[in-house]
């Protein structure tokens, strides 16, 4: 038996003994026992203590691993240079390798405890309270690439390393200690952008399990306030008035980590919206608690419940509005880093047929011609643009996961093909250069790829939560509407408002019922909210039209239409009119998606390959040009057979007479 099978709860103590008995047969069985010992189960504060040391340790872990591979590729460097200007390895260039060995070993086993540490905050979530599925994914996928980040790779090169400098194979250690360098890069990015994920995490779990605790100490002010008004079976005034001490103690602590949040927040990029004048808001309900507390010494219990009543609403107002603005903003966000790596995308694909057109030009130009030297200069040109790309990348990489795993590999192979190419152009030898371009060529296309397959999965993700997840407090949807929202595409708009059509009719179906299953408020509200979601999307999707100077007039009638259903639903009105009305919008729908198909394809096809215009000269010009041309053909053909020489002086008299 284990001892996680007793499911043992937080703060349960419990004691156990060993015993262990011989196999004498014959006299009987003697046993031993030992000392009787007892376990602890860590209480949910030592368990919530342990997770906010173990975060910091993780932090801690990382930004070390930072300096030290700063460090490390320093003096790798250094060693790099010293071995070129050396002939032959001596014994102290192995000492210093085996220095740079063990710092390499120290830095794995930095990345190896943050790993351990996110393993057991893992664990320790089994016993607090679960975080919500989202947060939960997050955190393994950030578990998967700190496994990841404390691999063996660089550990087992630099050992190859150490093998040929003691066989005295310089060259050979030169070529790996490129490679290592390549690594470290890769592993310095995965360590940045695995801290920055971290604390963002961290922010993102934090603020969620505040805004319960609001939630859950709102609900409390409220039936305090239920008991404080109470008759009959009423609690003391003490024992109303300690219960609200205790009460405002636990906001005093919530207070206490939102300021906290707060310092936190200004350090992430981009920091997270909490919300406005949050510290006005509590100040608010501060003010409404001590409030309570005096009028329960004067015993004015009415004051004190209609102050306790204020300051739960407060709380859960604040709450809402903190939870809101949160998601409005990782909504944003999100459509944000989309038309980010569409630019990027964009970007790559340019630079790739760059790199594919210089490749070309340097197979058809010779290395000794100025050309060769102007197309060296090309290929500088498209490292210096692909730098820009590289850090739009990796500020990406530190706020997408979806991007953060095959980002950093990628672009460290195209920088050490694209650094290899130029030097060995450099040094005129274009073929093994060729085949860097071509690498180089190939890792862009494949970076290009991974990239669109990104983007159509968060695209997919934003289309799905976009009806149902807008949280909106009354029918107009009080969230955000982002500039970016019109983002939205039109297919996806008419697949909304198809889903419409199922939602009012299961409404149908139960106001043709009586009793329990009868249609609910909150089933008219929800489907109201979806309304308003989908026309917020189409009038986001229309603005945007007219910003880019595109026709968008035919938008707003299904917008109106849009109107009057939400307008019903918030009355809870569903007859035959709005049904009708629903699939009118859906068609108008399909028509404007199709209108806008075919507005685009007329686009392609009027984009036709300019063709040369010949310019005509006047008739007078052109008869006098054939009549200068007739007479020199005249002498063309009573051309004698002459020597060279004169045939020569022939032809120049001719040219000047076409001249003239």
């Amino acid at each position: 038996m284990y001892i996680k099978d007793l499911e043992l709860k937080p703060g349960d103590k419990l004691q156990y003994f060993f015993e262990v008995f011989d196999n004498d047969g014959v006299h009987g069985s003697k046993s031993s026992k030992s000392g009787v010992m007892t376990y602890l189960k860590p209480t949910l504060e030592q368990l919530q203590a342990q997770e906010d040391e173990n975060e910091e340790a993780i932090k801690d872990n990382l930004k070390d691993a930072q300096k030290n591979i700063d460090k490390m590729a320093e003096r790798f460097q250094k060693m790099k240079e010293k071995l070129l200007q050396k002939k032959q390895l001596d014994w102290q260039d192995k000492k210093e390798l085996e220095k740079i060995l063990e710092q390499q070993k120290e830095l794995q086993e930095q990345l190896q405890k943050a790993n351990e540490k996110m393993k057991e905050n893992l664990q320790n979530q089994e016993e607090l309270q679960k975080p919500d599925e989202e947060i939960q994914e997050k955190q393994e996928k950030l578990e998967e690439m700190m496994e990841d980040a404390a691999n063996e790779e660089n550990k087992e090169l630099i050992e190859k390393i150490q093998e040929l400098m003691q066989e005295l194979e310089k060259e050979d250690a030169l070529k790996m200690m490129d490679e290592f360098k390549m690594q470290n890069e890769n592993l310095e990015k995965k360590t940045d952008r695995l801290l920055e994920l971290f604390k963002q995490l961290e922010m993102e779990k934090e603020v969620k399990e505040q805004i319960e605790k609001l939630n859950e100490l709102g609900d409390k002010q409220e039936k305090l306030a239920e008991e404080t008004e109470q008759k009959e079976d009423a609690k003391s005034k003490e024992e109303l008035a300690k219960e609200q001490e205790k009460l405002n103690k636990e906001f005093d602590e919530v207070k206490k980590e939102l300021e906290k949040l707060e310092e936190k927040n200004k350090e992430l990029s981009p920091p997270k919206d909490m919300g406005k004048d949050n510290e006005e808001k509590m100040e608010d309900i501060d003010k409404d608690m001590d409030k309570a507390s005096d009028q329960l010494k004067k015993e004015n219990k009415e004051g004190a419940a209609k102050a306790q009543k204020s300051a739960g609403k407060k709380m859960k107002a604040m709450a809402g509005e903190m939870e809101q603005n949160m998601e409005s903003g990782d909504a944003e966000q999100h459509q944000e880093d989309v038309k980010t790596i569409r630019q990027i995308l964009e970007n790559l694909v340019t630079l790739s047929f760059d790199q594919e057109e210089l490749v070309g030009g340097f197979r058809e130009t010779p290395v000794n011609t100025p050309k060769f030297v102007d197309l060296v200069k090309e290929q500088f040109k498209i490292k210096d643009e692909f730098q820009i790309i590289e850090d739009s990348l990796t500020e990406l990489s530190k706020r997408v996961e979806e991007v953060s795993s095959f980002i950093g590999e990628k672009v460290t192979e195209v920088k050490y093909n694209m650094n290899n190419s130029i030097e060995l152009l450099e040094d005129r030898v274009v073929n093994q250069a060729q085949e860097k371009q071509r690498r180089t060529m190939t890792n862009l296309n494949d970076l290009a790829l991974m990239l669109s397959e990104s983007m159509k999965n968060m695209q997919q993700q934003m289309a799905g939560s976009m009806p149902g997840n807008q949280n909106c407090a009354k029918p107009g949807g009080s969230g955000k509407s982002g500039k970016n929202a019109g983002n939205v595409p039109m297919d996806k708009i008419s697949e909304g408002q198809q889903g419409m059509d199922e939602s009012l009719q299961g409404i149908q179906k139960k106001m043709g019922k009586e009793g329990k299953e009868g249609p609910e408020a909150k089933d008219f509200a929800q489907a109201a909210a979806r309304q308003a979601a989908l026309r917020k999307a189409l009038q986001d999707l229309k603005k945007e039209k007219q910003e880019q100077g595109k026709g968008a007039g035919e938008l707003q009638g299904i917008i109106d239409q849009m109107d009057k259903i939400e307008t019903d639903l918030v009355n809870r009105r569903l007859n035959a009119e709005t049904l009708k009305r629903q699939k009118d919008i859906v068609t108008r729908l399909l028509e404007a998606e199709k209108a806008e198909r075919q507005r685009g394809e007329d686009e392609k096809r009027k984009s036709e390959q300019g063709v040369d215009v010949k310019q005509e000269l006047p008739p007078a010009i052109q008869d006098y040009l054939k009549k200068r041309e007739a007479e020199v053909e005249l002498y063309k053909t009573v051309s004698p057979a002459l020597k060279p020489y004169y045939r020569m002086l022939v032809d120049e008299y001719y040219k000047e007479l076409k001249r003239n």
